[in-house]
């Protein structure tokens, strides 16, 4: 092959959903993976692998799969593991579709769900107790921003041969890579912190190769592999994510002080306020872009929302701009009204993801929105 004087600054993106071959014997040989080669857009293409391989590098996984949303990343990763008649252990604080999915999905499916507080050791080791598919929790939960001991969990899952699944999604891996605290598989919603943009719906898992293998193959039933321009579009957002973080979780530090010495009730593990804030600065690189702020009633809530200038009201985070949430009545809506109150989620909490914004201008839009409540 000659040598090749330029090469793509950007990957590039390879829009196209069919190809064909030079024999029948080829075709055959391609889609039932005696030989590498391109097959069809639900099979992957050589932009999505491209995401796959910057993702796996990016946790320290052997091997990675990028879906069309975090959902179906979630969805394929514990039907791996889990079939009618087993039992997934989960955290209770975590996203509102994680908990819809396991609380009316897995039903249908012959799969109970036991939430479990994984900080409370005991309660985790009596769990494990009986057989289990798996074990899922996300490293810093949504929406309340409680961290958890990853390497504790993965130790506990370890000694009774459970896999453990982490959502890293908060955290991204700039923060940390549960594989090296001893996590079975990672997760993301790539809409989130790895595209950064608000413009993408993607998902990934990361983990070992003979893992992947078999989630990979349910990405392809369920017709959920991720496109080759929404991967291009994570590809873009990942160049950035550490400069990203950096600022956000910068931000968001001098918020939560701001917000907290105001008066509020304030969740951000780098506040030496946090329960987890010892375990928190000793696990993470930083403290994330993401702060809960508890204002004691929904309607309180909803008047500083509606209060702010810079930060929007939104339906998701991770991104560059600044936006608020009220999980108890949209993102986390699923929940019912124990099992929201068990996860610490009262109506009075607002998420606030923190941007990429001038600090001044955001610190001056959350005080003028506090001197609303």
């Amino acid at each position: 092959m000659p040598e090749v004087a330029e090469l793509p600054m950007s990957t590039p993106i390879w829009q196209v959903a069919d190809y064909g071959f030079e024999s029948a014997e080829t075709y055959a040989d391609v889609i039932n993976e005696r030989r590498e080669g391109q097959v069809y857009g639900r099979y992957g293409n050589p932009t999505l692998e491209a995401l796959a391989k910057v993702m796996a590098s990016l946790e320290k996984a052997e091997s990675a799969w990028v879906f069309s949303s975090g959902m179906g990343a979630i969805h394929a990763t514990l039907m791996h593991f889990a079939s009618s008649g087993s039992r997934v252990v989960v955290a209770p604080a975590i996203y509102g579709g994680t908990y819809g999915l396991l609380t009316q999905g897995f039903p249908r499916a012959g799969i109970d769900v036991d939430f479990v507080d994984l900080a409370d050791e005991a309660a985790l080791e009596r769990a494990l107790e009986r057989p289990a598919a798996c074990v899922l929790v996300e490293t810093i939960a949504n929406p309340t921003f409680r961290v958890s001991d990853i390497e504790r969990v993965a130790r506990l899952c370890k000694a009774q041969g459970v896999p453990l699944v982490v959502d890293n999604t908060v955290a991204s891996p700039v923060l940390v890579n549960p594989l090296d605290l001893g996590a079975t598989i990672v997760l993301h919603s790539t809409s989130k912190y790895i595209g950064g943009h608000h413009d993408l719906m993607g998902g990934v898992v990361c983990g070992a190769s003979e893992l992947l293998d078999g989630i990979r193959h349910l990405a392809i039933r369920y017709g959920t592999t991720a496109s080759a321009f929404e991967s291009w579009l994570a590809l873009r957002g990942v160049a950035t994510l550490g400069l990203r973080m950096q600022r956000q979780s910068e931000n968001a530090l001098a918020i939560a002080r701001e917000l907290e010495a105001g008066g509020a009730e304030v969740s951000y593990p780098f506040l030496e306020s946090h329960p987890d804030n010892t375990l928190a600065v000793t696990m993470l690189r930083w403290g994330g872009g993401m702060i809960a702020v508890d204002l004691g009633s929904q309607n309180a809530a909803w008047r500083f929302m509606n209060a702010c200038r810079i930060a929007r009201v939104g339906s998701s985070f991770g991104g560059v701009r600044s936006e608020l949430t009220h999980p108890a009545t949209t993102s986390h809506r699923q929940f019912d009204q124990a099992d929201r109150e068990a996860a610490g989620i009262g109506d009075g909490l607002v998420r606030i993801s923190v941007g990429i914004e001038d600090l001044e201008d955001l610190l001056e839009d959350f005080k003028q929105a506090m001197e609303e409540v």
